[in-house]
């Protein structure tokens, strides 16, 4: 029994070794990027290296004239083809600020499969500027970019705070100018689509029309009152009073009719 705990052990101390060398064992890609990474890492020095070494101080200690001439006797200073680029970038420099006073690696850096190194070089007039050299992985180099470089590290604070109320004001003024030019574009519309009306003339009041001549007047037509007129009867029955010398109560005319006067033949 205590043999069979033995070898129990002992296997299961034997699988514990195993696991725990095998989980502390790297695989071949991550053994392959570490060495990548370690390549990258001494070529990213050897550029440095280089730049710091080999290539700023050409600027210091040679002209660009000087430069020029090497070239037109068929020589190389950094090499065949990138003499022309950086030839490019020195001439504009030189005829800029003059003569390099100054030239100091800024920093080094690899962005992927190249790597770059950065000189800042300060002319005759203390201008600075940056030239930026690209290197291959081999650490050739075959560009180069000039561009202007202010060192932020020297300004003091109020001279940043100073810029940034600049900033500030421009920003500030330039917001207000457009919206001044905004209302007045919009105010201008009401006059862009208005059509013009034509001026109103007061026109003249028409005479009043003549009065129509008055008719002449019309011969008295021959009125017939009626027999059964109120007011007839009352003037017939007066009269008829006034000849018989009684009152007018007396009587009542009922009914008056018209007797023709025309003789019978």
């Amino acid at each position: 029994m205590r043999k069979m705990k033995r070898l129990l052990a002992v296997l299961l101390l034997a699988v514990l070794t195993v696991f725990v060398a095998t989980g502390c064992e790297k695989t071949a890609s991550q053994k392959e990027e570490e060495a990548m990474e370690n390549i990258r890492a001494m070529n990213l020095a050897t550029i440095e290296n280089l730049a710091q070494n080999q290539i700023a101080p050409v600027f210091t200690q040679f002209t660009y004239d000087q430069f020029a001439a090497v070239k037109e006797q068929g020589g190389t200073v950094f090499g065949p083809l990138f003499d022309n680029d950086i030839g490019t970038r020195w001439k504009a420099f030189n005829d800029a600020h003059g003569i390099a006073k100054t030239a100091n690696v800024d920093e080094v850096m690899r962005d992927g499969y190249e790597y770059t190194a950065r000189i800042i070089l300060t002319g005759e007039d203390d201008v600075q500027e940056a030239l930026t050299i690209t290197f291959d992985e081999e650490g050739t180099p075959y560009k180069s970019i000039l561009q202007a470089y202010s060192d932020d590290s020297k300004e003091t604070l109020g001279s940043k705070i100073a810029t940034a109320g600049g900033n500030t004001v421009t920003g500030l003024l330039v917001v207000f100018c457009v919206l001044v030019l905004l209302c007045l574009i919009i105010y201008c519309f009401k006059f862009l689509h208005r059509e013009p009306t034509p001026p109103t003339k007061r026109e003249a009041a028409p005479a009043p029309a003549a009065p129509a001549p008055k008719a002449a007047a019309a011969a008295p037509a021959a009125v017939t009152a009626p027999e059964n007129d109120p007011a007839l009867i009352a003037v017939i029955a007066a009269a008829i009073a006034a000849a018989e010398d009684k009152p007018v109560e007396g009587f009542v005319v009922r009914k008056i009719k018209r007797i023709s006067n025309t003789k019978r033949r």
